[in-house]
Formats: C-alpha cells, sequence, structure tokens
C-alpha cells in the first residue's frame, strides 16, 4: 500500500470518528443577543452583547451554537442571532483610540475611544488599519495593535 492511500485512509478516519474539528468565526447579527449557560433560552444569561461581536463558533445543538469570546469563555448563542457573512473585530485592551483615516497621524474621529469589548464589522484593511463600521453607523479607523478578531481553526486531535 503506497504512502498516499495510507495517509488518506488515516484522514478519512480522523473525520468518520469525529477526531477532526473546525472552527468558525462569527458576528452577532441583531441590535442585542443574550448569551447563554447552555443550549435554551431557560439557560441563564451570562453576558448579553452588541451587533458585530465577534465569537469563535465550537459546536452546535438545536438551533444553538456553542461560542468563544475574545476572552477564552464559553457560552451559547441562538443561532438566528449570528452570521459569517462579513468579519467582525472587538476592542482588546482597556481603551483604544479611533482615527479619521488609517494613520497614527490622522486626526482622532468624532468619537476619540472606546473601550475593550467595543465592536465593529471590519470594512477594509490597509497595511496596518482596520477600517471600520460602529454598531450605531460610525465609519472609523483602528490599528491592528488594539483589536481582537477571531480566525477559522482547524484542529485534529486523535
Amino acid at each position: 500500500m503506497n504512502l498516499k492511500v495510507l495517509i488518506s485512509r488515516f484522514i478519512i478516519s480522523l473525520f468518520i470518528s469525529g477526531a477532526a474539528f473546525s472552527a468558525r468565526a462569527l458576528c452577532v447579527s441583531t441590535y442585542e443577543a443574550n448569551l447563554r449557560e447552555g443550549p435554551g433560552p431557560k439557560y441563564k444569561v451570562t453576558w448579553t452583547v452588541s451587533k458585530y461581536t465577534p465569537l469563535i463558533a465550537i459546536s452546535s445543538k438545536n438551533g444553538w451554537i456553542e461560542v468563544e469570546d475574545q476572552d477564552g469563555k464559553k457560552h451559547w448563542l441562538y443561532g438566528q442571532n449570528a452570521t459569517d457573512r462579513y468579519n467582525c473585530l472587538s476592542i482588546k485592551p482597556w481603551t483604544a483610540k479611533l482615527r479619521e483615516q488609517g494613520s497614527n497621524t490622522a486626526p482622532l474621529a468624532d468619537i476619540r475611544q472606546v473601550d475593550k469589548y467595543t465592536p465593529f464589522k471590519r470594512l477594509d484593511r490597509i497595511e496596518e488599519w482596520y477600517q471600520v463600521e460602529a454598531p450605531w453607523g460610525g465609519e472609523y479607523w483602528v490599528h491592528e495593535s488594539t483589536i481582537w478578531r477571531p480566525l477559522k481553526v482547524s484542529t485534529i486531535s486523535y
């Protein structure tokens, strides 16, 4: 048996056994959404988040998605409150400056600064700057050193 066939069979067996896992980035798509301790409306609310809050989807059950937030905490989100049609990010330090353009020398925006966890929809990226849209509709630029964005993660364990 050649090496390619052997490797192919091994990878297929991992997928069949459920040992393979793929997480995906999600954004909250509604004005507000409740994150819960379990997959259902009777579970305790752990956090109420705003539109564009980025999360990592881990698993799903009965229309609910198990998600991980930027601090690594796990919650459950009702599936109809999430989308993967666009990319989102949030502020990771305690505060971050918003700029009118993507430059350290650009003027500060009308809202000069935002707090940790403030979510945004990603519109564009130029070098180390992200152009973003806030849930309230404003467009700004933030430096990459101040943001958290979920990435698609694939792992194989056995």
